[in-house]
């Protein structure tokens, strides 16, 4: 009996150090001070919650994206969509899609708010030529407004009419003949942007990254061919194509990210830098346009080629019999409305492209 007595009493000895030593381990030899939470700071990488959250919420930029709809359904389905045209004020008053209303770009996100796209079969923004129609769609479904689409080729493609007729007076084979051939490689993996909004979530930080992309106009996103041809060195090119036809002409020091693969944290992602000014381009300037939008809410600094090689290698894409070659055929005699012009039209109304 003696000797089980002196064995509880070890057990409950040994016991009783091992939770003094704990106790004095926890509070670094300051026995009695607990600790403040308050003075615990957890540091949030805001780019990682980001695009976190953007990847698996649809991850839309290497999935869905493009999405457009086409003026053939519009015109036919155009009474069952909520269609804001999103061009300037005047040129909206002198002719728009039967029930369509005009808002400008920079306050899309007020109207979303107050009309909620999940009201509506679908949503479609109209702009010029379909730039900064795709530009905004991708900012919106983003936020997951899933239903929204931006109508190909714009205007320009609604009726023959509509002036400025930017896609006709912007097909050029201009630089035709100073495309290159050679694979360029992608620059070496590096780290991704800092962002600094102060939110703490995935979706409060998206929120307020789409915010700040809509304080400035479309025209802010965008370079000319002319730009890269005789400037190029100044960016970051990606040729947004798959790899064959990269192969056929390309801007010269254009490096090819293959569509809907490439924009990823678990592909290429990181190798784009984030010290230099980055040009995507695409066939026409609408995908592109989306991956601006996508990759400036992340924290980059990139401009959409604006018209895409049709601007500057229509000649080389019709030889080639490549697709999105905007061309008479995209060009429809549908009915449009006028009404009141404004009396004034401010800057920020005459947006858009």
């Amino acid at each position: 009996m003696k000797k089980i007595s002196f064995y509880l009493f070890m057990i409950m000895f040994s016991a009783s150090m091992f939770l003094v030593s704990c106790n004095g381990g926890s509070n670094n030899g300051n026995e009695g001070e607990d600790i403040d939470s308050s003075e615990v700071t957890v540091e949030i990488n805001e780019f990682d919650l980001l695009v976190k959250y953007l990847e698996e919420n649809g991850d839309f930029i290497n999935t869905d994206a493009p999405a457009m709809i086409k003026s053939t359904d519009v015109n036919e389905n155009g009474e069952k969509y909520h269609i804001i045209d999103i061009r300037g004020a005047t040129d909206f008053a002198n002719g728009h899609i039967k029930g369509s209303i005009n808002i400008p770009m920079g306050k899309i996100l007020d109207h979303v708010a107050a009309n909620n796209p999940a009201d509506f079969e679908k949503v479609v923004i109209v702009c010029y030529t379909g730039q900064s129609a795709s530009f905004t769609t991708c900012a919106l479904r983003l936020l997951g407004h899933n239903n929204v689409f931006a109508m190909k080729w714009g205007m320009c493609s609604w009726n023959k009419s509509v002036k400025p007729a930017k896609w006709t007076a912007n097909g050029s084979n201009k630089y035709g003949e100073q495309l290159e051939t050679t694979v360029n490689e992608m620059a070496t993996a590096g780290d991704y942007p800092t962002l600094n909004t102060g939110k703490e979530t995935g979706k409060e930080i998206l929120e307020a990254r789409v915010a700040e992309l809509f304080t400035k106009k479309f025209a802010d996103y965008r370079v000319k061919a002319d730009d890269l041809f005789g400037n190029g060195a100044s960016f970051y090119i990606v040729n947004y194509w798959p790899a064959d036809l990269y192969a056929v002409g390309h801007v010269p020091g254009a490096i090819q990210y293959t569509p809907k693969k490439s924009f990823s944290t678990s592909a290429v992602l990181n190798t784009l830098p984030t010290n230099k000014t980055i040009v995507p381009y695409c066939f026409t300037g609408q995908h592109s346009a989306f991956v601006t939008a996508y990759l400036n809410i992340l924290g980059y600094d990139v401009k959409s080629l604006l018209f895409g090689a049709n601007s500057f290698m229509n000649g080389v894409m019709k030889d080639n019999e490549m697709k999105h070659i905007f061309s008479d055929k995209q060009i429809h005699d549908y009915p449009m409305e006028t009404s009141e012009a404004p009396e004034t039209t401010t800057e920020e109304e005459g947006g858009g492209c």
